[in-house]
């Protein structure tokens, strides 16, 4: 079997030990804040200090935005793996959310001419934040437990339409602004008190499901939806919850997970990354994990 790497991208959250003990990999992905343009790198040291310094900006105005992955990034990623004899697995940010999916097929066709017995195959994780980090852990368990490239990718993309994320905003003018939510829908986020409940669909877009009246009952209603999704067999006991720099709120919400869980479920805790932090907005907590089908939540 031909060894294989495994890429996420920045739009990705991971526990800071999932690096190290899965080499996992990252494609880095820049964002804007106040005019000057930041890589961000996901499995850096200094992670926590980052986020907070975004969130803590968007709090006093700040002017922020993000960049799609270029074709010539990925493939400047990659070559030297792919001279080396490796093969690439790559699980790329929700194609309803952003065209970085398409720029690395672009990429990989290139690279295909280049490099022809090299696979490097193209995930489309319809997800972002924890659920593109948990798909991309899931992924290098896979390798780990010894399943080729063909095996994990088929899996992965089997079982995508598992991967559950409910979270919460403040507001929806930072989604409307970035155009991930249109100016009707963002109108719900106006209201006061008002804190939307959203999903990511089975296209990877972001519906909004729910409303709730001021942030301990939006965070009720997190578990709430979670409580009722969760129970597929043959996947990890496992939930990734991410929050934008609100560690108390964040712990707070674990514990309330914990409540409706058994004591085998693994909770994880990540302060979200700010290339999906400058679309959501400094009042953020989501709830990934494996669960019922998208289409029938």
């Amino acid at each position: 079997m031909t060894p294989y790497l495994i890429y996420t991208d920045s739009a990705a959250d991971l526990p800071s030990h999932a690096y190290k003990e899965y080499d996992i990999r990252i494609v880095p992905m820049d964002y804007m804040l106040n005019g000057k343009s930041i890589t961000f790198y996901t499995e850096s040291e200094t992670h926590d200090e980052e986020c907070g310094r975004l969130y803590e900006a968007q709090r006093q105005g700040a002017d922020v935005h993000t960049s799609q992955i270029t074709p010539y990034r990925y493939s400047e990623t990659w070559d030297k793996d792919l001279a080396e004899g490796y093969d690439i697995l790559y699980l790329a940010m929700s194609s309803g959310l952003s065209a970085t999916y398409i720029n690395a097929l672009t990429a990989a066709e290139e690279l295909k001419d280049k490099y022809p017995d090299r696979t490097v195959s193209v995930v489309d994780s319809l997800a972002a934040t924890g659920g593109q980090g948990l798909l991309t852990y899931t992924a290098a368990m896979n390798r780990e437990a010894g399943m080729s490239l063909e095996e994990n990718t088929a899996w992965l993309n089997k079982n995508v339409p598992f991967l559950c994320h409910r979270f919460v905003v403040g507001d929806l003018d930072y989604l409307h602004k970035g155009g991930r939510v249109s100016a009707a829908v963002a109108v719900i986020g106006g209201m006061l008190s008002i804190k939307p409940l959203l999903i990511i669909d089975d296209e990877g877009k972001l519906p909004v499901v729910g409303k709730s009246r001021g942030i301990n009952a939006a965070m009720k209603s997190l578990v709430k939806s979670y409580q009722n999704e969760r129970g597929v067999e043959n996947v990890p006991d496992l939930v990734y919850i991410t929050h934008s720099a609100l560690y108390d709120k964040a712990n707070d919400l674990a514990q309330m997970i914990r409540n409706v869980t058994g004591p085998d479920t693994k909770i994880e805790v990540i302060c979200q990354t700010p290339i999906i932090g400058v679309h959501t907005g400094p009042e953020f907590f989501s709830v990934c994990g494996w669960g019922k089908h998208r289409k029938e939540s």
